[in-house]
């Protein structure tokens, strides 16, 4: 039997089944209960072999959980030799590594073209439940008010007052922004397509200054955070005095309110930041940072028009509040590092 092709030895047993049949059915039986019967004795051998491949299983599982803990034991005892190795070695294959994520990534891109807007991005989705542990509170529990200045200096990084100060921005009414647009319409379009809409939605911009109804009573904030449309908004809005030469970071927001309710500052990339009234006036609040409401209490300033409040978002969140009047409030929110 040992010398027998495995094709003899599949035809021989081919050739029994088909005696056997015939037997069977000689004597009375029908091809169903042949095939029953069959297929029966199949799954008793399967029984049969069972219980001797249970035992092998269980000890494969026992030596792969041993490996395991032994590997854990060892990683957990010899962290840090080898944190620093893997670090160590893992330096030279940054670069490399990055480049070829950067290859790779090209035909998702060219796929999805609509992505390359997140590239500026600092965060693409924030923790709401983010809080700093035993964060120290005491530059905001010693401000009583936020006071006015009048001959304003660059803010040094030692500064965490919050002040207001009048400034010499030109008002920039909804026609005059519009006219901004349309002159660098294809800036806008390309670098800035979307405008969040009551923190709902997004729209257009092309919507905002041409398309958008009278009565139309919402908020929008648009947001900009490359060079290009940096360049042309410090034509038109230049940098605050308060703000140093160097620093000032590329996102800024333009914010166009026609609702007249109250709404919540977008945060912004450094934590020292301004809101410029461009045209008409609101009461902004300035509400302690959740880690330090208990020790700090909320402050409110009247932000006229071209006026400029400068605050510091580690410890203040500004909030514009309601107002019983019917003028358009549009600001201008940048920061610096």
């Amino acid at each position: 039997m040992s010398n027998m092709s495995n094709h003899e030895v599949i035809q021989e047993y081919s050739n029994s089944i088909k005696n056997l049949k015939k037997q069977c059915i000689d004597t009375g039986m029908t091809e169903d209960e042949f095939r029953q019967m069959y297929l029966s004795s199949l799954e008793s051998l399967d029984d049969g072999e069972r219980p001797a491949n249970i035992p092998r299983r269980n000890v494969t599982k026992y030596r792969i959980l041993l490996v395991g803990l032994l590997v854990t034991l060892y990683i957990v005892y010899d962290y840090k030799n080898i944190y620093n190795s893997v670090v160590c070695n893992l330096q030279e294959y940054i670069y490399p590594g990055l480049k070829l994520l950067r290859k790779i990534s090209i035909p998702l891109i060219s796929l999805f073209p609509s992505l390359t807007e997140y590239y500026h991005e600092t965060c693409l989705i924030q923790n709401p439940y983010f809080a700093v542990v035993d964060m120290d509170c005491w530059p905001c529990s010693t401000v009583p008010n936020i006071r006015e200045v009048y001959d304003p200096k660059p803010v040094s990084q030692q500064q965490t007052a919050p002040f207001i100060y009048e400034t010499e921005q030109q008002v920039i009414n909804m026609e005059a922004l519009k006219q901004i647009y349309l002159l660098n319409k294809e800036t806008f379009d390309k670098e800035s397509p979307k405008i969040l809409t009551n923190n709902k939605y997004y729209s257009s911009p092309s919507y905002l200054f041409i398309d958008r109804p009278i009565e139309d009573e919402s908020f929008y904030i648009w947001k900009f955070n490359n060079m290009n449309v940096a360049k042309v908004l410090r034509q038109v809005i230049p940098r605050p005095k308060v703000v140093p030469k160097f620093g000032q970071s590329t996102e800024r927001f333009i914010i166009v309110d026609t609702s007249q309710r109250s709404f919540n500052i977008p945060d912004t990339e450094c934590s020292f930041s301004f809101l410029l009234a461009l045209s008409g006036s609101r009461e902004i609040h300035l509400l302690p940072a959740e880690e330090c409401k208990h020790q700090c209490k909320p402050l409110k300033v009247e932000l006229k028009e071209t006026y400029l409040l400068w605050y510091n978002w580690w410890y203040w969140r500004p909030a514009v509040q309601s107002s019983m009047g019917n003028n358009t409030f549009i600001a201008h929110v940048g920061s610096y590092c």
